[in-house]
């Protein structure tokens, strides 16, 4: 008995290296502060993701990658290990084209928050947006939101010129006259409208957008222990927004350069439940579905939302 005990000590010894080496030295998370992402911006200010991964003595690198399809890419090629805010229908398509990636939570609900925006001169009427230059950044929400809007024109995007431009650059364009129409949110959108803009619509009533935290699945599966820590910085945000909403508010309106009174008006556009519901799941299910009428997803390569792409943890209380 002695001897076996030896022998396990032992083997417990020589295993310890080996799984000390399986740690990375670093974990890559996505940074995306907009339109209006008062977690992250509130975990980075408060370096609570920092704090949590220095405890297992790991660099954390945050990358800013806005465009959802540059996030699923850069899954893909094991560039970041986590997505921090990736909207639904991007981590859907990516899926569905072979992408490794899992959603491990929701990041927000929020269809008032996105917008199709003019100048005061500009389209009076969704109806007018035929042959119109429209800029935003494809792959994203904003992309669903506009040919949901076309669509419930009887349009699509082939009668529009509709140009790949993130959210800022987008935003200069409309204001300089470059394009006729933006799709834009949070403090983009708000500066439109400071701006004498105008908002053409919401995505109420056109869309249900889900935006999500997704990983890649083999550092999912690899590391369940470093997904937890980003966890603990997340609910540390959320748990500081609760209790200090005014100095969230601040902390957000610095990051974004609005006024505390436009980030005040912005929060309540906004649901940042982590826990994914069986609505979630609705909501994704039909953004596929439109996805593939619209000629965005080749129907056969269509996947099982909560089998294929969710992870079972994320139903759960973290």
């Amino acid at each position: 008995m002695r001897l076996f005990r030896n022998l396990v000590i032992a083997a417990s010894l020589l295993a310890a290296p080996a799984l000390a080496a399986d740690q990375p030295s670093s974990v890559r998370i996505t940074y995306v502060a907009s339109p209006f992402n008062v977690p992250s911006i509130v975990m980075r200010e408060k370096g609570y993701l920092d704090e949590a991964f220095a405890a297992k003595g790991i660099k954390v690198e945050s990358p800013e990658i806005t465009s959802g399809a540059q996030q699923t890419q850069a899954i893909a090629a094991g560039e970041i290990d986590i997505a921090s805010v990736l909207g639904g229908t991007s981590a859907i398509l990516a899926r569905a084209n072979g992408v490794d990636l899992t959603i491990i939570a929701a990041y927000a609900r929020s269809p008032k928050a996105y917008f199709l925006m003019t100048r005061a001169d500009g389209p009076a009427a969704l109806a007018e947006l035929k042959g119109k230059k429209i800029a935003g950044p494809k792959g994203t929400v904003l992309n669903q939101l506009l040919v949901a809007a076309l669509a419930s024109q009887g349009l699509s995007l082939k009668d529009v010129e509709y140009i790949n431009m993130d959210l800022p650059t987008a935003r200069a364009a409309l204001l300089s006259g470059q394009v006729d129409v933006a799709t834009l949110a949070g403090a983009n959108a708000v500066a439109v409208e400071k701006a004498g803009g105008k908002p053409l619509t919401s995505g109420e009533g056109l869309i249900k957008p889900t935006t999500v935290i997704a990983a890649r699945t083999a550092f999912l599966n690899e590391h369940s222990d470093l997904v937890r820590a980003y966890f603990d910085a997340h609910h540390k945000a959320l748990a500081f927004m609760k209790e200090n909403p005014e100095e969230a508010l601040a902390i957000a309106a610095k990051e974004q350069k609005i006024s505390v009174e436009d980030a005040r008006a912005q929060m309540p556009l906004y649901d940042f439940t982590p826990v994914m519901t069986y609505d979630d799941i609705a909501n994704l299910t039909a953004d596929q579905d439109f996805m593939i009428g619209a000629e965005m997803l080749q129907k056969d390569k269509a996947i099982d939302i909560k089998a294929d792409l969710v992870a079972p943890s994320a139903f759960e209380v973290k």
